[in-house]
């Protein structure tokens, strides 16, 4: 459950010229049901800055919505994932997810938003998908393979591998869920933007739904330089000040995927049992710009893609029946600890499982 926060009441538009002054918003008064935490009547001294005796009564406020439930976090299906917030995803923030390609970062976000309207039923929010990587339609069909537990190749009818074409029973059952989905608020933006006008469509998404909402990229590589723009540097750093704006203005969640750099495929960082076989901030494409922003930074790695049979330090022994088992790194969290998650990836159904680490290699005793 999100209850906003009051903020300027107007900004420059941080994307392209053009783009215009984003729109006036107007919050609700904060609510202070203990006296004590109601703030001085000063006068005012300025729009721009706030007195910090205000925004403890604020922070007072917030933990008092926390205690009583009336602020909550959104829950994923994933236990684990959940403990990186406050036991789910956390309103007004922005996570970033980078892998390297066919590792799953699109899987993962897909799997986080599937589900959460099923597992939030008491907060009432939408779900706005930048989909650049792949067709909107695309992203149905893995739905509808996991959700039915059927291969995904064999929905499709590819008829390889021994698979025969998609029966007429199958078909029903598939086209009974699809119908069932059709009130979800979840939609698709699968023409490619520049950031002014992903900030756009944006801002009208949420005066035209009136609800808090999350959006997801797929991916940062794929954003439309703007004319002013002469690098992709420089459309990272215009994209992170416009999300960063935007989630402090409005109820929303971000979940950013992007790439990370070839470094991680050189072969010095497959040398088993060493720290280099775990992703950096600095492995994230567009690090510098995106850190800054994200309130948690996550690398995924599968081990097994380069042949590792001792990931990392902490020498996790991976075994040849691991070949899906992902890493989770995650490098950044404003919210508490950073960590190493593990998930099993069934690329056959489209599906995304959390399991327990692998064992550790014992350590010799003298």
């Amino acid at each position: 459950m999100f209850n906003s926060k009051s903020g300027l009441s107007a900004e420059r538009s941080v994307a392209d010229q053009g783009a215009g002054d984003a729109p006036k918003t107007t919050s609700p008064p904060v609510s202070y049901s203990n006296p004590a935490t109601k703030p001085a009547n000063h006068p005012p001294h300025s729009k721009i800055w706030k007195r910090y005796g205000d925004l403890m009564a604020e922070g007072v406020s917030y933990l008092e919505q926390r205690k009583s439930g009336r602020a909550t976090s959104l829950k994923t299906q994933w236990s684990g994932f959940n403990k990186i917030g406050l036991n789910g995803l956390e309103w007004q923030s922005l996570y970033v997810v980078g892998a390297r390609p066919g590792v799953g970062k699109t899987l993962f976000a897909s799997s986080i938003t599937r589900d959460l309207q099923r597992l939030n039923p008491e907060q009432d929010f939408s779900v706005l998908h930048f989909q650049f990587e792949m067709l909107g339609r695309n992203m149905a069909i893995r739905e509808l393979s996991n959700a039915s537990n059927l291969n995904v190749r064999y929905i499709q009818s590819a008829q390889d591998d021994g698979l025969p074409p998609l029966s007429e029973n199958d078909f029903k059952k598939l086209a009974e869920y699809a119908s069932k989905q059709s009130d979800r608020q979840e939609y698709v933006v699968d023409t490619a933007t520049n950031v002014a006008q992903m900030q756009e469509i944006i801002e009208k998404f949420y005066h035209e739904t009136k609800k808090p909402f999350i959006v997801t990229l797929d991916h940062t590589l794929l954003i439309k330089q703007g004319a002013s723009e002469t690098s992709k540097q420089q459309t990272l750093e215009k994209l992170a000040t416009m999300m960063t704006m935007i989630k402090n203005r409005y109820p929303v969640i971000f979940i950013v995927l992007t790439q990370l750099n070839r470094d991680i495929d050189n072969a010095e960082r497959q040398i088993p049992g060493k720290l280099s076989n775990y992703p950096t901030e600095a492995d994230v494409f567009g690090s510098d710009s995106l850190l800054q922003c994200a309130d948690v930074m996550i690398a995924m790695n599968r081990p097994a893609k380069y042949n590792i049979s001792l990931y990392g330090p902490n020498q996790y022994i991976i075994e040849p029946s691991m070949e899906n088992h992902l890493a989770l790194h995650v490098l950044k969290n404003r919210f508490g600890d950073v960590s190493v998650q593990w998930y099993y990836a069934n690329y056959k159904v489209m599906g995304l499982e959390e399991v327990p680490a692998p064992r550790m290699k014992p350590k010799r005793t003298t």
